[in-house]
């Protein structure tokens, strides 16, 4: 019998303590998206480096956060300082979702930034570690976008609006279409896809709304 009620004792300590972290990192996470979006960067790093942080958060979990504020305000130095660390060994990114997910955010700004060295350090990482096809495919329609952009690929895209169901998929195409025929000087599509663009755009702001 003793045995039995130390057992539901320590039963509740664990429960008191695990709602005591996860009411921790609610209230933490809420702080950060807050600095995050007011661009108070001194409060957010500050947070990510205080005990609380240090005892709810893995390092590699505090590195992630700090990549995605320099992702948000594009500080491609300090982007490039971080990538490089986690591109040093290698990774089953099938598996690993959320560092995926930042370094597809990375190749993009490395894109947008015409950072040719980075891109393809980056690129190259992604194609060995990820597995998966569909990835594979985004990697190469994001490069012929930025670095290739011909007819095939303006096909290949409005083919991809055609079946697009949600906002969300129709504003990253037109992006897309609309960068690819900026570089082929195709002004008159630009200005229609740009059009299109702010439709989808004020229809999801409208619905949110609602």
């Amino acid at each position: 019998m003793k045995n039995i009620l130390i057992a539901l004792l320590l039963f509740a300590v664990f429960i008191l303590g695990w709602l005591s972290e996860t009411r921790l990192r609610k209230k933490m996470f809420t702080k950060l998206l807050s600095f995050e979006r007011k661009g108070q960067k001194s409060k957010y790093f500050q947070l990510l480096e205080a005990p609380v942080a240090k005892i709810c958060l893995s390092a590699r979990s505090r590195e992630l956060l700090k990549l995605d504020y320099f992702l948000t305000y594009g500080d491609i130095a300090n982007v490039k300082k971080i990538v490089s660390k986690f591109i040093k060994k290698p990774s089953d990114l099938t598996k690993n979702n959320n560092l995926l997910i930042r370094l597809m955010r990375s190749y993009v700004l490395f894109l947008e930034k015409s950072d040719q060295e980075s891109i393809l350090k980056l690129e190259n990482y992604l194609k060995v570690n990820c597995k998966t096809a569909e990835i594979k495919k985004e990697i190469d329609q994001l490069h012929r976008v930025y670095l290739e952009p011909d007819q095939n690929l303006l096909a290949e895209l409005n083919n991809q609006l055609k079946v697009a169901n949600e906002p969300q998929q129709k504003l990253i195409i037109y992006d897309r279409l609309i960068k690819a025929s900026e570089s082929l000087g195709l002004n008159k599509q630009v200005k229609e896809y740009l059009l299109e663009m702010k439709k989808v755009a004020n229809k999801t702001i409208k619905l949110e709304e609602f």
